[in-house]
């Protein structure tokens, strides 16, 4: 779905309210790894909840809460999806290859990596 395409800034405030489960304004500031003016995070909350439709919002006392509607996994599933098609030219081998090159992969990543392709493997 088109509406899960989140811009940087929209996937560090949604990753507040994925952890948290519901979050004010005033949380998802408290909580970014980055200082990110109130009245920024109000304004992406709401493009999130009005456009994007991925969060829902409610008003308690003064403030509004808002609560993811998608999960992590849907936008992770998507993204990926997209960055695939653009920038790998729909090459699923391109696009992992692309990632297991960097030098930063711990043994852990390799053997959760081979895991993986087994457990693949055993589906087909």
């Amino acid at each position: 779905m088109d509406s899960y395409r989140l811009t940087r800034c929209e996937l560090e405030i949604m990753d507040v309210v994925w952890k948290r489960g519901e979050a004010t304004v005033q949380q998802v500031c408290d909580d970014l790894t980055r200082p990110l003016a109130y009245t920024t995070v109000m304004t992406t909350l709401s493009i999130l909840e009005s456009k994007k439709r991925v969060l829902n919002r409610y008003k308690q006392s003064r403030a509004y809460i808002y609560r993811p509607v998608v999960s992590r996994a849907e936008v992770s599933r998507v993204t990926l999806l997209d960055l695939r098609k653009v920038l790998f030219a729909d090459s699923l081998p391109s696009l992992m290859l692309n990632l297991v090159s960097d030098d930063s992969l711990t043994e852990s990543d390799i053997s959760a990596l081979k895991a993986a392709l087994e457990k693949v493997e055993g589906r087909n």
